[in-house]
This record gives structure tokens, sequence and C-alpha cells, in this order.
């Protein structure tokens, strides 16, 4: 049951985090660095040694004289002597009471181990060595996400252990791109750089790349030991409540998170108290764990903090208005959509809105959470981009998964058309899902530039300034 803990704490104290884990319960690639396999640990004992205890369903053990006078047939070994009835008697009693007093300790004994037992077994559990099933766990891919014995896989694909020629060509490209990196002084108007982040950051160095694209690492340089000072302070009990509900159910499947109160769950919970404090006018809100959980299995948690505040705070992501109360980015982000699907296919659009079908119901979690429900390649690659190039990215892969499906809107009735849209929302979810180079490929094809979208936007602001 305790299957992913050892590797989770060699994994964390190796500071790379999960991606690229063992394939197959076998070191990960070459790429990626090496990790232990997980050791497989069977059921044990609570440490405690009993040593040997008598068995409760035994005969009494009596003295060896008084042997004979418990016995069954044959002459009387008293020979008759006056009174030696009488002490056999006592002598009987005696033995039998020295029986019970034992099995009595015993069992004494036995209570007392099961007490302590339990105290071990709770002491360990809020040490946080307990994890989320007793089942056993067969497999942890790539991209650090958990197989359960018994359930079943999401892609029956196997996968080897071992890199091809062509990724670790791929890894050795981008190994010298990253040794080049501080002549590329604005890395998206380079056309080498960004055509290479599209086709994907080499796992081994995206710890490496990601808090460059964002500018993470030269904020996190201006301000040393601002980390740990917030950690220091406390938050309001209301946001600590809420932020412990939910440390369990962020990306419950994640070799990182998977143990309860784990060194995973603990680093994301300070990176979010942190900002919380940081940033009181943002605060928690629940979604804020995927994307903090994404950037841990990549980079430390403060780091990973550091990245938050960018992806927050610079307007080319705009992500703290897609959790600050009232949600406006988000809602200004779902309205602009609305405004391209319209200018882009005027006919799906009137078409949607006379079967009331809005926005809301299919893009929502995928404007607030980037994709965040996605399977876990898709999610890493469109975060690549994003990186780099901003929310445009999020803009054309939403317009992709519904023009695609154009066809199908127009077709179906006021009835069905509404669990198609939903299935729209959790296609990307599935099996049939396409991979992340297709999707990203197909959505690369949309034609929307920067203009157009600051321009949807400053309409939605002037709108919104009118009915106040």
């Amino acid at each position: 049951a305790e299957a992913g803990v050892v590797a989770e704490k060699e994994g964390a104290a190796a500071g790379l985090g999960v991606a690229g884990a063992g394939r197959e319960g076998v070191p990960a690639d070459t790429r990626d660095g090496e990790t232990p396999q997980a050791e497989a640990a069977g059921e044990g004992a609570d440490g405690e040694n009993r040593g040997e205890e008598e068995d409760p369903k035994a005969e009494p053990r009596l003295p060896s004289d008084c042997k004979a006078a418990a016995g069954g047939g044959g002459s009387d070994p008293t020979g008759g002597i006056p009174g030696e009835a009488d002490r056999k008697g006592e002598r009987k009693d005696e033995a039998a009471g020295k029986a019970s007093t034992e099995v009595s300790t015993k069992e004494a004994r036995q209570e007392e181990s099961d007490l302590k037992e339990a105290k071990g077994t709770k002491r360990r559990e809020h040490e946080g060595a307990s994890l989320r099933t007793d089942k056993r766990v067969v497999k942890i891919d790539r991209w650090g996400t958990v197989e359960i014995e018994g359930e079943e896989r999401e892609s029956q694909v196997e996968e080897s252990p071992l890199p091809s020629a062509e990724e670790i060509k791929w890894e050795l490209m981008w190994a010298n791109t990253l040794s080049k990196w501080p002549k590329y002084k604005i890395p998206e108007k380079v056309p080498k750089i960004k055509k290479r982040i599209r086709l994907g950051i080499a796992d081994a160095v995206r710890g490496l790349l990601w808090p460059k694209l964002c500018g993470a690492e030269i904020v996190q340089g201006k301000a040393p030991g601002l980390y740990q000072k917030l950690l220091s302070q406390t938050l309001d009990d209301k946001t600590e409540e809420q932020l412990h509900k939910d440390l369990h159910r962020t990306d419950p499947r994640n070799f990182l998170f998977f143990v309860n109160k784990g060194i995973g769950q603990e680093g994301l919970y300070n990176v979010l108290k942190a900002y919380a404090l940081y940033n009181p006018k943002v605060g928690y809100c629940q979604g804020m764990g995927s994307l903090a959980g994404l950037l841990l299995t990549y980079v430390p948690e403060e780091t990973a903090f550091w990245m938050m505040e960018r992806l927050m705070t610079d307007p080319k992501y705009a992500c703290a208005g897609l959790y600050s109360p009232g949600f406006p980015e988000l809602f200004k982000q779902l309205a602009v959509f609305d405004t391209l699907v319209a200018h882009m296919d005027p006919r799906l659009s009137k078409c949607l809105a006379e079967k009331g079908v809005s926005s809301v119901v299919y893009a929502l979690r995928w404007f607030q959470g980037r994709f965040y429900e996605f399977p876990k390649e898709m999610f890493i690659r469109i975060m690549d981009i994003f990186l780099l190039e901003g929310k445009k990215i999020v803009y054309r892969i939403a317009l992709y998964l519904v023009l695609s499906r154009r066809k199908e809107f127009l077709q179906l009735n006021d009835e069905k058309v509404m669990a198609f849209a939903r299935d729209i929302r959790d296609t990307p979810y599935t099996k049939e899902a396409p991979n992340a180079a297709k999707l990203i490929e197909q959505a690369l094809r949309v034609r929307i530039t920067r203009k157009q979208i600051q321009r949807y936007e400053q309409s939605y602001e002037d709108q919104k300034n009118k009915r106040r």
C-alpha cells in the first residue's frame, strides 16, 4: 500500500519533480534523469516485538507433584494417608487459579499490544504515510500519473522505457538552445524559438526554461527571502480551512500528490499560502491548485511561487482575474471568445444562440483552468506555448474545439444539442481525444491576432462601463 512513498521522497530529494518518471516501474528515460523504481511494500507489523505468548486454549499446566492427583484411574497415590485428600484439593484449586491468572495476563497483554498498534497506525497516518488507496500502484507513467491495479488503463499503447534516437536528438538540440538562451532577448520574436516551443519543449529542460519564459527568474532574484517571510506568516482561519480541504483534490492521480499529507501536498500548500498572503486581493481560489500543481512537477517551491506571481500579474497571461472575486477576467475572455466565434462563423454563432447554448456550458473550465483537465501531455504542451505567447493559444484551442464540430451543432435538435455541448467540453479528457501534437497543430491553423483580441477586449470593457 505504501508503494509510492519511497519513490516520492527520493524524487523530491533529487529536485526533479515527477515529469519523466519511469515507465512500467523501470528507471526513466535518459532525457529526464533517473528515477528509482518504487519499492513494493507488503503488510507489516507496527514495528514492535511482542515475543512468544502462550496459547489461551492450552490446558492449564499443573505442578509436577499434582499430576497424579489430577489423573484418571489407577490406585490411590496417597496410600490412604489421613488429610491427604484435602491437600490434593487445595493443590488443584491453587493450580487452577494460577492458570486463570496466566490467561488473564495474556489477554491484558494482547489488549495492550492492540492498543499500541492502533495508536501507531493513527500516528503514521498523521505523519503522511497513508496512501489514498489500499490498492497496489502498478505503474507511474512518464507524466507522473499513477495507475492502480485492477483499474482500466486510459491508453493501451505501451510506452518504451528508453528514448528513441529522435527523442535523444531533440533533447540535445534543446540543451544547446538553453546554453545560448541569454542572446535571445525576446524569445517570442525569434521564429526559430517559437517554432521549437510549439513542437514541444524537451521534458528534461522544462524546469529550467519555464521560469525564463515567464520572467520568474528575474523577479525572484530581485526579492530574496520574501518567500520564506511569507511562509512565516499566518493565513486567516477561513482561507486556511478551505486550502486544507482542497489539497487532496488537486491532481489526485499525480505521483507527487498521491500521498496524503506528503511532501508534494506540503509544497502545494506552501505555494498557495504564500501567494494568498502576497496578493490578498486575489487570495486563494480552488482552481489555483491545478496551476500550482503543474508548476511544482517541474520546479522547486519558491520558483513555482514566483511563476504564479508572473502568471497572475503579467497582462500577457492575466490569470489573476480568473480567480479573484467576481471572476472579471474569466467572463471577459468568454465574451471575447463568443465574439470571435461570431466573426469566424456567423451561422454557427446564431445557431448556438437560438438553441440556448452558452459558452459557459462548455468553455468556462477551459479558460479558467487553462485546460488542466485535459490529458496531462496536452496540458503540458499547451503550457509550453502559453508561457511564450500568452492567452492567445487558449483562444485558438477553444475555437478549434468548437468550430471543428459545427456540423453536429447545426444538425442536432434543441434536446440533444446541450448534451453534445457537454461532450465537446469533456471529449479531450477521454481515450477518444486527439493526441497533443494533432490538437496543437490544428489549433495553430486558427487565424486570429493579438490586435484582434485586444480590440474585442476593449469593446467589452467599454460596454461594461456604459452599463454602470
